[in-house]
């Protein structure tokens, strides 16, 4: 009976042992499966925080390209808009410019034609003050003959009466 006893003590021990072998066994299994799937689930956590960082790293890349595209043409505005005020102030400046041109170009015809008038006027004048001091000259030699002719007129009447009174006193 105590053999019995033994043998069944044994049989419970190794039954237990086995029971426990096993159980560890399933504990391990359990446990290794566990740590496969936390394993899977961590993989699985680092592949989402990689994907979601690649994502916001594109994103961030779309948005910083977006950023310095809207940059260089705000620049390229600023470029422009600076250029085209140069180009109309050089406009302005040049119209300016052509308008003075024009301005003395129109005031030096002016000018010219002032001077040309006053060249016509003054030659109107001499002209006219030559042909008045011909015809003074004229007037006056035709004084200064009438004149002599007088003079030798009366001279030649005067020889003519002095003779004919010494003719008569002669007589």
């Amino acid at each position: 009976l105590h053999e019995r006893l033994d043998l069944a003590e044994r049989d419970k021990r190794n039954a237990v042992e086995l029971a426990k072998a096993q159980v560890t066994s399933e504990l391990q299994k359990l446990a290794a499966a566990k740590d496969s799937e936390l394993q899977e689930l961590r993989a699985s956590l680092d592949a989402s925080e990689m994907a979601r960082k690649l994502a916001v790293s594109e994103a961030l890349s779309v948005v910083e390209k977006e950023r310095d595209a809207l940059a260089n043409a705000l620049e390229q505005a600023k470029h422009d808009k600076h250029a085209t005020a140069q180009l109309a102030e050089a406009k302005l400046v040049s119209e300016l410019q052509m308008a003075a041109a024009s301005k003395d170009a129109e005031i030096q015809g002016l000018k010219a034609t002032l001077n040309s008038i006053e060249v016509a006027q003054k030659l109107a004048i001499t002209e006219a003050v030559s042909a008045v001091e011909k015809e003074r000259d004229e007037l006056k030699s035709g004084l200064d003959r009438a004149a002599l002719e007088k003079r030798l007129t009366e001279q030649s009447l005067k020889d003519k009466y002095e003779t004919q009174i010494k003719d008569r006193e002669a007589t």
